[in-house]
């Protein structure tokens, strides 16, 4: 018997169906664990999930052979709003169609572009292409707050709207980044069991 998220209580798990063609990448299901309930900041009568374990292992940006920083030319790009690994969490699109350049010397995560050749992904499908339809239609869209660079990007901070995104290290109980509470802890996170 089905029961609503709401329901459910913070450190429950549920099983997400992943698409046949995509269980060889992810297996049969990607669990997540019930993170909060009407989480500060994000939307009102919201449930908040987060995965159990990594469902994947990914490089955050490719490497940006045409950006003017050295660290972002070797390594990629640190800067949340550009990572392509968000804008995979959050497409439908199917296989290699889901990659976008979001500045002008962004590059997609190519063999060629991730440390070593390990897990390119700009030809894999979207995250959200991959999970069953009806859990993703009802995801909500969040903002969340993201801390900048201080060398390269100003410092400060920025939102991102997203439906996927990582959870930032004020989330899960940890230090601001660069004196920027990136939202607020999550219940999940309230101790270290």
């Amino acid at each position: 018997m089905s029961k609503a998220l709401s329901s459910l209580a913070v450190g429950a798990t549920i099983e997400v169906p992943v698409k046949a063609a995509f269980q060889s990448l992810l297996g049969a299901t990607v669990v997540f664990k019930v993170a909060d309930k009407n989480h500060s900041g994000y939307p009102a009568n919201s449930v908040t999930l987060i995965t159990d374990k990594i469902p994947i292992l990914l490089a955050f940006d490719a490497m940006e052979a045409a950006n003017s920083d050295g660290n972002r030319r070797s390594y990629g790009n640190n800067r949340y709003l550009y990572a392509n690994l968000i804008q995979w969490l959050n497409s439908t699109a199917a296989a290699g169609k889901w990659y976008s350049a979001k500045h002008s010397a962004d590059a997609p995560p190519t063999a060629a572009n991730v440390w070593s050749n390990h897990n390119p992904y700009s030809d894999k499908a979207g995250f959200l292409a991959m999970l069953d339809d009806r859990f993703v239609a009802a995801l909500l869209e969040t903002t969340v707050t993201v801390a900048k660079n201080t060398v390269t990007d100003g410092g400060s901070y920025e939102t991102v709207k997203a439906k996927m995104h990582l959870p930032s290290t004020t989330e899960v109980g940890l230090a601001n980044e660069n004196n920027i509470a990136e939202g607020v802890k999550l219940a999940l996170f309230s101790d270290n069991t």
